[in-house]
Formats: C-alpha cells, structure tokens, sequence
C-alpha cells in the first residue's frame, strides 16, 4: 500500500514537474516590441468595427484601384460588429449585424475571412465587400460566442 502511494506521488510530481518545464522553454524567448510596421495591405481592427458591409454579385478587381462610380455596383448588407481571432492569432471571421433598421432588431452572423474581399478606391478610401445571395444571408445561423466546436 505503502509502495502504491509512493509510486503514484513520484509519478504525479514528475507529470507536475515535465508540465511546467515545457511551458518555461515557451516563455524563454523575448518578444519582438516596436518592429512591425504597417504595410499598404495592413488593416487596424478598430478601423474596421462599425464599417459598412457590401455584397457584389461577383468577384471585385482588387488589383487596380476602383473608379468612384464603382461602388455604386455594391449593396450594403451588413456592419462590421467584431473580428474572430483564433488563438495562433490567425484572423478567421468578422461578425457583421444583418437586418434590422438602423441598428435596431438586427442579428449577428459571421462571415469566413477568405470570403471577404478589401477593394480600395481612387482617393483610398476601402470597401469591405463579401459575394452572397440575400436568402443566404437571411437564413445564417445567429452568432452565439458561447456556442463552441
């Protein structure tokens, strides 16, 4: 009996001591502070809360920028009310409110980041535009941050 609690201490404390030598070789190196800088393609999270999302039947030239009278082709559909950041820190969704009027009695979906398309116009300004079909968007599923795979 004795031998059995012995064994399953020196086990355990062993676990204990391999589970936190692992997590001090991850922290030993120092974090990179004050070397990134912003690109033309960079884009701020805080930029983005709050702008328009726009559907386009199509896929939009990202490579020239967009006359002015090309944003008339796009119908606003959305808003951008959160970025989903998955925990390697690779951007995966942007949340957007759908329906509703003026904010007002509207539901939040995600939409995939790959589906998601920056064009920027003549003076620079930037359009976030997304290709989908109306009953596509009206029958999303509700967002739920506590519904979790």
């Amino acid at each position: 009996m004795k031998d059995t609690i012995a064994m399953k201490t020196l086990l355990a404390s062993s676990a204990l001591v391999i589970a936190f030598a692992g997590a001090g070789v991850t922290q030993s190196v120092q974090t990179d502070v004050g070397v990134v800088k912003m690109s033309e393609a960079s884009l701020l999270v805080r930029d983005m809360i709050g702008e328009p999302v726009y559907n386009f039947r199509g896929r939009p030239n990202t490579d020239a920028p967009m006359p002015l009278a090309g944003a008339e082709r796009f119908e606003r559909i959305a808003t951008i009310r959160d970025v989903m950041v998955n925990a390697d820190g690779t951007v995966e969704a942007i949340v957007m409110g759908v329906g509703g009027f003026w904010g007002l009695a509207d539901r939040e979906v995600t939409a995939s980041m790959e589906g998601l398309t920056v064009v920027t116009d003549v003076r620079g300004d930037k359009y976030f535009v997304i290709y989908t079909y109306d009953d596509a968007l009206g029958d999303a599923p509700r967002f739920n941050k506590f519904d979790i795979e």
